[in-house]
């Protein structure tokens, strides 16, 4: 199964957060794994290469103090959190946590108020074999806008790589995929070399230096970026779709279990078969 999960949380303190807060986002949710699920929690820990869940950083409902690197949080501020998994066990106990559960996030401690699982866009479960079923089953893409709603970037070699070529975008998907054993087989290498033939239509964002500590950081980009590939025959167009409709749940590039890579996505579809 794949699913996407929000939860809204309400501040039952006031503190300062980064904003940049997807890593204490992510130790907040291994807590919350181990007090309700150890041993899946233990599993998780376990797993190497692909983690089968990402966390979002905390998204402010109200309007929230934010200077360029901080959140000046006060109580009862709510904000939504948005979690998704490729693992069936975690997708269950994701959206069975209890309302009033605490969940701590450094020196801010906040409530879950709501498990939302409808009436959000970007809040579904779904099974594998559906999630396939529904792209065969429609009309080929021409194009596709990726919403990079976090910090995104990619590794080549030694260095980070913060730009949204198709080719590191589709490639790092086609891992992803892979690495979460999903049933049809894509080959990264093939998927990347025809990813070149996506035409870049269409972007607005930016990129800068994101830092965890003093010395700690990463180069990263976010924004819309918009890819033509009416070129690339209908059954390719079909397995693109596949892979960005996969980003919503799997994340883009690296540190996506930490809140990088966030991906949103919309289409649009002519009659070109």
């Amino acid at each position: 199964m794949l699913g996407a999960i929000v939860y809204r949380l309400r501040a039952l303190n006031s503190a300062t957060l980064p904003l940049i807060n997807g890593r204490l986002m992510h130790a907040a949710f291994f807590k919350l794994l181990h007090e309700h699920a150890p041993k899946l929690e233990q599993s998780m820990h376990e797993r190497t290469g692909l983690k089968p869940f990402t966390v979002s950083m905390l998204d402010p409902i109200n309007e929230v103090q934010v200077d360029q690197y901080c959140l000046s949080v006060k109580r009862f501020d709510e904000f939504y959190w948005r979690l998704t998994s490729l693992d069936v066990d975690l997708i269950r106990e994701i959206m069975t946590m209890p309302s009033g559960q605490p969940i701590r996030a450094g020196d801010l401690i906040l409530s879950l108020e709501e498990v939302i699982a409808k009436g959000r866009r970007d809040c579904r479960v779904i099974s594998r074999a559906d999630f396939i079923g529904r792209i065969k089953a429609n009309t080929p893409t021409t194009e596709m806008t990726f919403h990079f709603v976090s910090p995104t970037t990619f590794r080549i070699d030694d260095r980070d790589a913060p730009y949204p070529k198709p080719e590191l975008i589709f490639a790092s998907l086609a891992d992803k995929w892979t690495q979460a054993d999903m049933p049809a087989l894509i080959d990264k290498q093939l998927i990347k070399e025809m990813a070149s033939s996506a035409v870049l239509t269409m972007w607005s964002g930016q990129s800068r230096s994101i830092y965890f500590g003093k010395d700690r950081g990463t180069l990263a980009f976010w924004g819309e970026f918009r890819f033509n590939i009416e070129r690339m025959e209908p059954t390719v167009r079909r397995v693109f779709e596949l892979l960005a409709r996969f980003a919503e749940y799997s994340g883009t590039g690296r540190l996506a279990a930490q809140g990088f890579g966030q991906t949103r996505m919309s289409f649009k579809k002519t009659n070109t078969l």
